[in-house]
């Protein structure tokens, strides 16, 4: 049995959605801030657009990914300082800005968050 087009729509919506709780999650635990803060900086912004948007294909990636893609809109020229303030807020002292590192250590090296001492951080 073949899906309708409303049916796929439907799918497809779920599927977002669910993903969005996950990259709001994962946020809201990377950046050390609310979920609903969280919730709030991702559907402000251009990343998000991108991800609904089919065509850019943002919706294939994984949830990192789409995570250090909006890292780098709200660091670059065009983010928005009120989403940029909320994101960053809370990465004021050395211990929280070794966190920061660490997850940019963890997309550059393409480490799993899934293991619990991945080798390049061990001695960070």
């Amino acid at each position: 049995m073949t899906m309708t087009a409303e049916e796929h729509l439907l799918v497809r919506r779920i599927i977002l959605h669910n993903r969005i709780g996950c990259i709001v999650a994962k946020m809201s635990e990377l950046f050390r801030i609310s979920l609903a803060q969280a919730l709030d900086v991702f559907y402000r912004s251009d990343t998000c657009r991108r991800f609904h948007d089919e065509k850019t294909g943002l919706y294939l990636y994984g949830d990192l990914y789409i995570i250090d893609e909006l890292e780098i809109e709200l660091l670059g020229a065009k983010g928005d300082s009120e989403l940029r303030s909320i994101l960053f807020q809370s990465f004021r002292t050395d211990e929280q800005m070794s966190e920061v590192e660490k997850f940019r250590r963890f997309l550059k090296d393409g480490i799993s968050f899934l293991d619990p001492q991945p080798a390049s951080i061990q001695g960070a």
